[in-house]
């Protein structure tokens, strides 16, 4: 019997395949994988092995009672654990959030107050401006942050930053002046006020 042609390797096990059916699938002389020409590559450059040189498949080792059994143990001892590190990291997370207080209030944060060294003028009309802040204990204040009117639609993110801060306006009109702090305890606080310009 003359031997097949050689075209294609099994994507599965790496033996040579014969020429496909009509149909555009090969079936592997050696494992029996039947699979579609274009997911099949051309074997390596030189000489192919025939399909009686590849030694036949070894079936699978059966499992038995005694293994199904520590496999089962393994599996609720992992599940065990998973439950007990996921109670553990969600009991840290809520501690570290900010806790009720009686009343239904939140935890106490900063407060905020915008002194002015001036608030209406002829234009150009500058003004500084300074940021009073108060922290609870244990509460962490950042760096103020300052924004001047008019503001611009949207989100602005141009900040003016620090406790003491100078703007100027060159143009008549009632502008807003708005100051945000960020603290640890997550709630920040803010103030705002106008001026005048005339």
């Amino acid at each position: 019997m003359a031997a097949k042609e050689v075209a294609f390797t099994c994507p599965r096990c790496g033996a040579p395949s014969p020429i496909p059916s009509e149909d555009g699938f090969v079936t592997c002389g050696y494992c029996g994988v039947r699979t579609k020409v274009s997911s099949l590559v051309p074997p390596p450059r030189g000489p192919t092995p025939p399909l009686e040189s590849f030694p036949p498949l070894e079936p699978p080792p059966q499992s038995t009672g005694d293994d199904l059994r520590r496999g089962s143990l393994s599996y609720i001892v992992g599940v065990v654990i998973a439950i007990v590190l996921i109670a553990i990291v969600i009991a840290a997370f809520a501690t570290s959030q900010p806790q009720s207080i009686s009343g239904g209030s939140s935890v106490a944060h900063c407060s905020v107050a915008i002194n002015a060294s001036a608030t209406s003028g002829p234009a150009p009309f500058t003004a500084t401006f300074t940021a009073e802040v108060t922290a609870p204990p244990g509460d962490y204040a950042s760096e103020p942050m300052w924004q001047f009117g008019p503001f611009p639609p949207g989100f602005d993110l141009n900040f003016t930053y620090g406790s003491n801060v100078t703007h100027t306006w060159n143009t008549n009109g009632s502008y807003g002046v708005h100051v945000s702090v960020p603290d640890s305890s997550g709630q920040g606080c803010f103030a705002s006020m106008s001026v005048n310009v005339t």
